[in-house]
């Protein structure tokens, strides 16, 4: 061989890594919830970019943990998902350490490590099954760690197993001989919610239905509708509970509203598929690695700002998001101002009293920014992530007086807006605090959000929040102004109150619409120099009454109109003295209550429907204020048909029973769990087989033998067999523990047994209906509505 063979052909060093790599990979510092959020996001990464075709399924991902019984060899960590599944090669390659099919744009799945990542760090042994539609077999690979640092060698066995069903298609990921760490972490009693509680807020966007937040002023950023599952239980999103979009405080004479819309579209950039570089300019190769893989790619910041309907410590700030997911949660750094040149910096809020206590929040979505490989951040040395934070907040000082000492002009970014409009926390409406009519009440208004976490109806919108802010400035205006105002309101208000039976007629500013609110106080020395206003009589009026019916109705000649019927046992007085069983309340601005007294003779004797008449009522007035010859049966009929959740057709009530029935055995569960042995042995026969096949459909792998002795078994008990358990132990179920009927307090025996039947009847019919397939009519039907909410009203509400 000669001198210049040689020089063609240099020496080479191989660096294949060891197995070992895969090991090492598990010592990283994950946390269990990111170790499923990188396996969750490779799932979510196929529903973003292949949605079903068919659309007959939602997207949906289950997790499943070891229970606190799980015995140590037993313990194992699923997550599976109904997306397309793999072939052999995309397989091969998305198991591969280092490959990554994603580009690096476009994809939660970013750096082809996070699954090598999480599983190492899971445990010693993966297995991975995945099959597509129209494939006759399930492709099934083993990653032993253990065994292929032995043996040296990358390579894993590849198996194939036959499947029933043809159309099926998916992937399961399943770990096994956890580790100790993360095997005890997993088992704690309180660890699947927690996790639920994280993957909730994290994934919060992709978890929301395509419009579940009236706030927000742009459905498009609602959400994905996505299904995520822990242990069968759903993973509710964290929705953000911040003030209407319509709300709004003066500032200099201009009103800022209490959410603004983030929305920037940045020059079109060359994005490289492979390291994720940006090239302003047009160029055949990425400067960074070299690839030719490039391509013209739309960048664009999006999302909204907005204020809290409550003060917290530490529970506010802004969510920035990427694909979807939150890569920052409740981060605060674009509160503090920087300058860059003289590395001069101060916290800019919050800054006001209470110390500390802030309510600016928002969720960002930068697609386009480059994050961290443990997705806890994005790369803030970037110019993207730069360009980003001027358009939220600028490069001024928030406040006016800051800026102009240091000769920036005065900063109008949506972040400046909140700033000047919310920065102070004085109760009323000039800052959009509740108060009390002498001080600000946020112990109270935090109390509410959590309410709102809880999903209770009566707190989903700010109306009961907002009340509180009228009121207080209600008692201020009473205090410094009493007297009666009744007689400076036009005669066209006063036939308006005459026909609906209201003393007064509403003032122009007071707007209400909640359920559970507290009467109003009024200092003793005022309240007994004239009668009861409006506002007192309305609060009087809500402080007894239960929400029947919220919605937003919409007539042609009119517009929308918010709605809320409430039920109330307070008398309920027309301007002639005569007791009448419903009236209407018209605030100012597009809202409208009705208030029916359910102790009425028509609904206490005839069985009228409360929601029925007052919807009659509510066609009436619309009828009037539209000035329209249209038929009042007509205008009802339009207002029921924008009800959808008020149907009764076998379906719709099919729906509200499940849902229900899974409330109920949510509440069972604690039960279940602290009586084992005595709640099992209390079903009958039947009942144990079809929770043991009900079991064995939606979780092919639980030990049922173990479910039977923990308690577990009672997320799986149909209406009939918790009938019976009612029946059996009247003193678990009753007197709060799953329903609100009293038991214990009653002496006489066969009271005791009326309060148990007439709970398990209401069990059965649900149990019957459900079961049966024939049908059903309209009275049948009907019916079934009025034992559904009977049942829905005897649950006690979840802690």
């Amino acid at each position: 061989m000669g001198v210049e063979s040689m020089r063609a052909t240099p020496e080479q060093l191989d660096l294949t890594p060891s197995p070992r790599l895969l090991e090492v990979l598990g010592d990283l510092p994950y946390k269990p919830w990111q170790c499923l959020a990188e396996l969750i996001d490779n799932a979510f990464d196929d529903f973003l970019t292949n949605p079903d075709p068919h659309g007959d399924r939602q997207p949906t991902v289950r997790v499943t943990l070891p229970k606190p019984s799980t015995a140590d060899l037993d313990a194992e960590v699923c997550v599976a998902d109904g997306g397309r599944g793999m072939s052999a090669d995309r397989l091969q390659n998305a198991l591969k350490a280092g490959y990554s099919a994603n580009a690096r744009y476009g994809n939660l799945g970013l750096f082809g490590m996070g699954f090598n990542i999480a599983t190492a760090r899971l445990g010693h042994l993966t297995e991975v099954r995945t099959t597509r539609a129209g494939d006759a077999e399930w492709l099934v690979a083993e990653i032993d760690f253990q065994a292929m640092r032995s043996s040296n060698d990358f390579k894993v066995p590849l198996r194939r197993e036959p499947k029933d069903d043809v159309l099926l298609h998916g992937t399961e990921i399943v770990v096994r001989r956890l580790k100790p760490e993360i095997r005890d972490s997993l088992r704690r009693s309180n660890t699947a919610s927690v996790i639920r509680e994280k993957l909730g807020n994290v994934y919060s966007y992709l978890l929301r239905s395509e419009a579940p937040i009236p706030e927000m002023p742009d459905s498009s950023l609602a959400g994905r509708g996505f299904q995520l599952y822990v242990n069968n239980r759903r993973v509710k999103p964290r929705l953000p509970c911040v003030w209407s979009a319509h709300r709004s405080v003066d500032y200099r004479g201009a009103p800022i509203q209490a959410i603004q819309t983030v929305e920037r579209d940045l020059p079109d950039a060359y994005a490289c598929m492979a390291c994720g570089h940006w090239h302003r300019l047009e160029t055949d190769n990425c400067v960074e690695c070299q690839s030719e893989d490039l391509e013209l790619r739309s960048r664009k910041i999006r999302g909204w700002l907005g204020i809290q309907r409550y003060l917290d410590v530490s529970d506010f700030g802004i969510d920035f998001l990427r694909n979807g997911r939150k890569i920052l949660v409740a981060d605060k750094s674009l509160f503090t101002w920087e300058n860059i040149d003289t590395d001069e910096s101060f916290v800019e809020y919050p800054i006001e009293l209470p110390a500390n206590q802030g309510r600016i929040v928002g969720e960002v979505h930068l697609d386009h920014v480059p994050v961290f490989y443990q997705k806890t951040d994005f790369d803030r040395t970037s110019r993207d992530w730069n360009d980003a934070v001027i358009v939220i907040r600028g490069d001024a000082p928030l406040q006016p007086e800051k800026a102009r000492k240091r000769e920036y002009s005065e900063n109008s970014t949506p972040l400046a807006l909140l700033f000047k409009g919310f920065r102070r926390n004085d109760p009323g409406p000039k800052c959009l605090i509740p108060g009390n009519g002498e001080k600000a009440t946020h112990e109270q208004a935090r109390k509410w959000g959590e309410d709102f976490r809880k999903g209770l109806p009566d707190y989903l919108t700010d109306q009961i929040w907002y009340q509180a802010v009228l009121d207080h400035q209600a008692i201020k205006d009473d205090v410094r102004n009493p007297g009666d105002q009744a007689s400076q309101q036009n005669s066209a208000t006063h036939e308006l109150s005459k026909k609906t039976g209201l003393d007064d007629p509403p003032a122009p500013d007071q707007e209400s619409d909640r359920a559970t609110a507290t009467a109003v106080t009024i200092p003793p020395q005022s309240r007994s120099t004239r009668g009861e206003t409006d506002e007192e009589r309305y609060a009087r009026y809500r402080a007894e009454s239960r929400m029947l019916l919220r919605g937003d109705f919409t007539l042609s000649s009119i517009g929308k109109r918010n709605v809320s019927i409430y039920e109330t046992t307070e008398t309920l007085q027309a301007t002639d003295g005569l007791r009448v069983p419903c009236v209407i309340y018209t605030p100012r601005g597009p809202k409208i209550e009705i208030y029916v007294n359910g102790t009425h003779e028509v609904f206490r004797e005839y069985g009228r429907e409360p929601r029925d008449f007052a919807i009659a009522e509510l066609a009436d007035h619309l009828r009037t204020v539209s000035n329209t010859k249209e038929r009042i049966t007509v205008l009802a009929a339009e207002v029921i048909r924008q009800l959808p959740d008020q149907r009764i057709t076998d379906a719709a009530l099919r729906e509200r029973a499940e849902a229900i029935l899974s409330r109920i055995r949510e509440l069972l569960s604690p039960l279940s769990a602290a009586h084992p042995k005595d709640l099992w042995a209390k079903l009958p026969q039947e009942g144990k087989l079809l929770a043991e096949r009900e079991a064995a459909s939606l979780q092919s792998k639980l030990d049922w033998r173990a479910a039977t002795e923990s308690g577990e078994f009672a997320s799986y008990l149909d209406g009939a067999s918790i009938a019976e358990l009612v029946r059996a132990r009247p003193d678990l179920l009753l007197d709060g523990g799953v329903f609100t009927s009293t038991y214990s307090s009653w002496s006489d025996e066969a009271t005791r047994e009326r309060q148990a039947s007439r709970v398990a009847r209401l069990l059965d019919t649900v149990a019957e209906f459900i079961a049966s397939k024939s049908v059903k009519g309209r009275l049948e039907l009907s019916s079934t509505r009025l034992t559904l909410e009977m049942l829905d009203d005897e649950l006690r509400q979840a802690e």
